[in-house]
């Protein structure tokens, strides 16, 4: 049996990739032209906060709240859903992509885009048990959700993810999703299937696409229907 693949090899591919940060530049001047006022940046599997620095730096006099979310333990025990054709996506499997910790991130994100600490809202566990804790009207008093990035990789993670997005997500909100076309692009497998499921049954939101970027992933605009 082939060993499994390393966690980060995303990290050393070269080429014609749209790289995040040019999403998140391409974000800024919409933020600009469109008239969208100041937020918050939302990931949900944030790490060590690598991609939410990127983002803060970019968006950096619209973007005032950081939100994240994970277990920083690695991928948690996967659900029946989950283990559908496996072999597709052999580098996800229970405990990879662990992180240095909660600590470890608001730390970093603190460090290296001077936010005030009150700003850095870290959520620690499963997201079927965070984000229930989410206080909904605390998050609207802080502005308008300008950019929200879905890095879960999990199909069962990423339908808790949609799910809780559904009453937040508002008209010019752009929505990453990172693990877009993992599982060989079937649309039948992975976050791409909670998302796609997501679409079709919610019945407040819709998308248009952008672009892909970064290689597996893709950008999309949000709207009300």
């Amino acid at each position: 049996m082939p060993p499994k693949p390393e966690g980060h090899y995303l990290s050393r591919l070269n080429g014609d990739f749209i790289s995040k940060a040019s999403v998140f530049r391409m974000i800024r001047e919409f933020a600009r032209y469109s008239n969208i006022p100041q937020g918050y940046y939302m990931e949900f599997g944030i790490m060590n906060g690598g991609t939410a620095i990127s983002a803060y730096r970019q968006l950096r006099g619209y973007v005032t709240d950081i939100y994240g979310f994970d277990t920083f333990t690695g991928h948690p025990a996967q659900q029946e859903e989950d283990k559908i054709r496996a072999e597709f996506a052999p580098y996800f499997f229970e405990g990879n992509y662990k992180a240095e910790g909660a600590d470890y991130c608001r730390k970093t994100i603190r460090a290296e885009t001077l936010i005030a600490d009150e700003n850095i809202h870290i959520y620690e566990g499963l997201f079927s048990d965070t984000l229930p804790t989410v206080d909904l009207s605390k998050l609207e008093s802080n502005g308008f959700p300008i950019c929200v990035m879905v890095d879960c990789d999990l199909y069962s993670s990423a339908v808790d993810v949609f799910q809780f997005l559904t009453p937040i997500l508002q008209t010019g909100t752009w929505l990453l999703i990172d693990d877009f076309w993992c599982y060989r692009g079937d649309p039948k497998l992975g976050v791409r299937r909670a998302f796609e499921e997501w679409l079709q049954d919610n019945g407040r939101i819709n998308v248009t696409l952008y672009d892909n970027f970064n290689a597996y992933s893709r950008a999309y605009i949000c709207y009300e229907l």
